[in-house]
């Protein structure tokens, strides 16, 4: 095979019968470095679309729990996001009447109510008996709101949440140990065009990022990543700042 250089392409001339040559133009380092780029951009955000179409069904004899993370709340009222999560386990929960919800989910500085508190109040008016729900106060994401309980304990649970959050928070629950599967709410005010859909979705593309970069380099590298992505949110929506903050004071 002869070879010539031009630039920075690579031409070729293969040799396929006698008297026979074709010239072949391989692709440019640019190219290859573009579709990585385009790789790496596009994969987060069409895992978490795919994986808001799976539901897997509420089989009492095979799913023990139910639970439903939270999110914004004012001063004991749930936000709609927060109430359309909320709605949907109340629906999950009536099917059978006989699972446990586990509630989870803190309070930034300054609020009066948990996320947990509120959760338990929307589904005790919803009909979901008071003495199957549990509550875990404590959490502002995903992770922080599944590290006080024991896997163990929950079994085979529902994750309830928005469908564009539903492939990071079930990814996160099964690296915790949990035999976790999505629920993600029909019931979601951030639907395809508004701007909400996009504004969660980009927020979960930077949050499958961090758990690529932790799943390949490790934890701190992902931390590092995880304040960049932070840091441009909160520039995006200094409505997020307060609960970042609250983040990293716990982090510390």
């Amino acid at each position: 095979m002869h070879t010539r250089v031009h630039g920075h392409h690579i031409t070729g001339i293969i040799p396929l019968s006698p008297g026979t040559l074709v010239k072949v133009r391989r692709i440019s380092r640019g190219t290859v470095y573009a579709a990585v780029i385009v790789g790496v951009v596009a994969q987060p955000v069409l895992r978490s679309l795919l994986y808001s179409l799976w539901r897997p069904g509420n089989d009492r004899r095979v799913i023990e729990s139910i639970l439903v993370l939270g999110t914004a709340q004012y001063d004991g009222r749930p936000s709609r996001q927060f109430a359309a999560r909320l709605r949907h386990a109340a629906q999950l929960w009536r099917q059978h009447e006989s699972q446990r919800v586990y509630v989870v989910g803190g309070k930034l500085p300054g609020d009066r109510f948990t996320e947990a508190e509120v959760a338990r109040e929307y589904l005790i008016r919803e009909g979901v008996e008071p003495d199957l729900i549990i509550s875990q106060p404590t959490g502002n994401d995903t992770r922080g709101s599944y590290a006080p309980l024991d896997p163990a304990d929950v079994g085979r649970v529902l994750i309830v949440t928005d469908p564009n959050h539903s492939y990071r928070a079930v990814r996160i629950a099964r690296r915790m140990g949990f035999d976790a599967y999505p629920a993600p709410t029909p019931y979601t005010p951030a639907t395809f065009p508004s701007k909400s859909f996009f504004t969660t979705l980009s927020h979960e593309w930077g949050g499958v990022l961090v758990l690529d970069v932790a799943a390949v380099a490790g934890e701190r590298a992902a931390e590092h990543v995880e304040d960049v992505m932070r840091a441009v949110q909160g520039w995006l929506r200094p409505s997020r700042r307060a609960r970042h903050e609250e983040l990293r004071r716990l982090r510390k």
